[in-house]
């Protein structure tokens, strides 16, 4: 049996949403590609599963501009089983910045993150994989060029906080432990949305100010009741009482006047 690209894209039809198609190749390649940090694992680990069998799939991209959103795993779970069998198709988790790129869906910016056709930065991925093989699906052109929009413009380099940026690498280490315990007074940290949710009567601010990725801080970064209702999380987020609760995260690297307003033409 086939399946029709063109009824996948009528589940994903609204104005929310981007879907283009991933060969077994592709699924492949975006397998094995490097991945920083495994983060809200959906479906089934690809990564580094070199034997695994990789039939035709989808990856799939939805408007957000809230970094911690991971909704889009069960939005997504939810749209394509009013159309197929649970049986007919599975979640994966793969180097979705990989297969954004193979796909021909999005292209890579100096800030290291992928623009996509649609949304620009503002979006979310996803995968998933079809065990019958897809047809009549565009031919999109990978995207290994640079983000145009990025040629003869350093904003993100010269307004990282951290200096994270650099003109042909990233210092992820930088990135990731601002973001996760900088102690910027305008640029909120994860650590400090913490200590302002949870209150914790043993641990001082002082305390809280000296953290970073090298001490020993797991142990104390543990959610439950907080002032406001409980913490929990998931592989959607962060959930208050249930309900999906953004958390401050530092968006200067995607929100430059020129990169974050002007959409990304598909040259094809």
């Amino acid at each position: 049996m086939t399946i029709d690209f063109n009824s996948i894209q009528d589940v994903f039809s609204d104005n929310q949403w981007d879907v283009a198609y991933l060969s077994e190749e592709n699924l492949k390649r975006s397998s094995s590609a490097p991945i920083k940090v495994k983060l809200h694992v959906f479906g089934h680990d690809m990564t580094n599963a070199i034997h695994s069998i990789s039939p035709n799939g989808i990856i799939v991209a939805k408007y957000s501009t809230d970094s911690n959103d991971y909704s889009l795993y069960r939005d997504s779970y939810d749209k394509l089983l009013t159309l197929f069998n649970k049986e007919d198709f599975s979640p994966v988790y793969v180097n979705f910045k990989e297969a954004s790129i193979l796909s021909g869906f999005g292209v890579r910016a100096k800030n290291s993150l992928v623009y996509n056709r649609k949304f620009g930065f503002q979006c979310k991925f996803c995968a998933y994989v079809f065990r019958d093989k897809i047809t009549n699906h565009k031919l999109l052109k990978p995207q290994h060029q640079i983000l145009d929009l990025c040629e003869g413009c350093d904003d993100c380099i010269k307004n990282c906080p951290v200096n994270a940026i650099h003109e042909d690498w990233i210092d992820a280490e930088k990135c990731d432990n601002f973001i996760g315990y900088g102690n910027d007074p305008n640029i909120s940290s994860l650590k400090w949305f913490w200590y302002e949710k949870m209150k914790p009567k043993d641990i001082t601010k002082e305390e809280v100010y000296q953290w970073d990725s090298h001490a020993k801080y797991g142990k104390n970064i543990t959610w439950g009741n907080g002032i406001d209702g409980f913490y929990e999380l998931s592989v959607e987020g962060l959930m208050k009482d249930k309900n999906p609760v953004k958390i401050p995260h530092c968006r200067i690297c995607q929100e430059q006047s020129k990169c974050s307003k002007a959409p990304f033409i598909e040259k094809q």
